[in-house]
């Protein structure tokens, strides 16, 4: 199971926007053992132990100790393909790695 931390400004719209295309990117990597928590940008330190990765909406500076990727192409459309390729195949290691 691959625990997914999708953290935006707020925690509400855009980390919302940005879930559904994980789940879209997980459906079409075969990726199915997975969970999806969301939270604002302020909440992600408290929220870190329980996140295989995290994925941000807007830029993050402090040091994440875990796989990491901005998605903020998701939320703006650009390289939207490359991000989608670039996060099924992030996801698919964390996968092979968790056997």
């Amino acid at each position: 199971m691959i625990n997914i931390l999708v953290a935006c400004g707020s925690g509400v719209a855009t980390s919302t926007l940005a879930a559904d295309e994980v789940k879209s990117v997980c459906a079409e990597y075969n990726i199915t053992k997975y969970s999806i928590n969301k939270c604002s940008m302020s909440e992600l330190p408290s929220q870190l132990s329980q996140a295989d990765v995290v994925l941000t909406t807007n830029n993050y500076k402090g040091d994440i100790g875990k796989p990491h990727m901005s998605v903020a192409g998701f939320i703006t459309g650009i390289n939207e393909e490359a991000l989608r390729k670039k996060l099924g195949e992030l996801l698919t290691g964390l996968v092979d790695h968790q056997g």
